[in-house]
């Protein structure tokens, strides 16, 4: 009984609203869904229209979080947002206890449809992406102090801190206005960030070369030493591994580490993916 009376509110918050919202006529609508009279009659104690405006309380507070996390994106797609959202809210519904967890249901949800419509911008899922990233760092823990220099050890990975992400777009999101009047157009590019939170507690970004996005990739994900973490970057790229490739490898990780985002070498060596 439990488990009906769950599916019946999660079906009246998140899903179409009941034709009319009379006492009696929810009350039929709860027991087309299995709900005993004694609950239909706490839930309703108050009258229907208590309940329902509970529904859109739960629905605004929903919509408004994506629409913080992603305003420039729910900007561009205008109307469909909302289609969208509801669409959402009725077949799939959020399943997570955290506010700043909706958006990237929302996003699991839309994505590949985005992508494949063409009514809507091709850079759409790249750039509410982007944006909601920043929610998703900010609410980790930020950049420590620098990193004390130290020789490159090839057999010792390295520890980021935990506010650290590798994206890649196939579009410049990152290059757009942060106006949520602008209707500009990303340049078609290929784009790899890496992104942290600063020891200010700001979210940056730190635009990489493919390579440079190849091997901090397996340091940040694999937590693969930094000799695996090259040799396997360079074999996927098709380029030597030579001196060049190590002191570029060496500017990048101090770079990171003056930036609060790389903490230093890791305590024990890894060869490959743990």
């Amino acid at each position: 009984m439990q488990s009906v009376l769950e599916n019946a509110m999660a079906e009246l918050l998140l899903g179409p609203a009941p034709e009319r919202r009379d006492t009696e006529s929810v009350a039929a609508w709860l027991a087309e869904r299995g709900i005993s009279a004694e609950d239909r009659a706490a839930m309703l104690a108050h009258g229907a229209e208590r309940l329902l405006i509970y529904r859109e309380l739960v629905q605004d507070t929903l919509r408004d979080a994506v629409l913080i996390a992603i305003p420039r994106s729910a900007a561009r797609l205008g109307d469909r947002f909302a289609r969208d959202f509801s669409r959402f809210l009725h077949e799939r519904g959020s399943r997570t206890r955290y506010l700043r967890e909706v958006t990237g249901e929302f996003l699991e949800f839309c994505e590949h449809e985005w992508k494949e419509d063409p009514r809507v911008p091709p850079f759409i899922a790249d750039l509410a992406r982007h944006e909601s990233l920043c929610i998703e760092i900010g609410s980790l823990e930020g950049g420590g102090k620098p990193a004390a220099e130290s020789a490159l050890d090839l057999e010792r990975g390295v520890t980021f801190i935990e506010a650290a992400r590798i994206v890649e777009y196939a579009y410049a999101v990152h290059e757009l206005s942060e106006s949520e009047t602008d209707q500009s157009e990303p340049a078609a590019r290929a784009t790899r960030l890496f992104v942290y939170r600063s020891p200010e507690h700001e979210v940056r970004y730190l635009e990489l070369t493919p390579l440079a996005a190849a091997i901090l990739k397996r340091l940040l994900n694999a937590k693969c030493n930094l000799r695996f973490a090259l040799e396997d970057a360079c074999r996927e790229a098709g380029v030597a591994l030579d001196a060049g490739v190590l002191e570029g490898t060496a500017r990048v990780l101090s770079d990171l580490a003056e930036r609060g985002a790389l903490l230093g070498a890791a305590v024990a060596s890894r060869e490959g993916a743990s």
